[in-house]
């Protein structure tokens, strides 16, 4: 961030939150290393159609680990000026794979 840039917040929503609880195995851990990630750099991963006004919004992918599968995390950016921009998570799903089972 240079100076001239409004810091970014970033959030994740209680239903996102109830979702990375409820895939387990550190998937709360990753969404917040991502949440940490995003107030540095708000347009990380796939931006997809604008959603409304100058809100935008991401899908990105967390690659999986030995405990955790492969998570893609959708989030809005809602950057109104002169605000700070504010994130907020709110979708957290596992990847799924043909033959995989991710238990969802």
């Amino acid at each position: 961030m240079t100076e001239n840039q409004q810091p970014v917040v970033a959030e994740i929503t209680h239903e996102a939150l109830a979702r990375c609880r409820a895939i387990g195995h550190g998937a709360l851990g990753a969404v917040e290393a991502l949440r940490a990630e995003l107030e540095k750099s708000p347009a990380l991963g796939r931006q997809a159609r604008s959603a409304v006004g100058g809100m935008k919004l991401y899908t990105t992918r967390i690659e999986a680990t030995d405990t955790r599968p492969a998570l893609t995390v959708t989030y809005v950016y809602d950057a109104p000026p002169p605000e700070p921009g504010l994130i907020r998570i709110a979708l957290v799903s596992p990847v799924r794979f043909a033959g995989g089972d991710a238990g969802f």
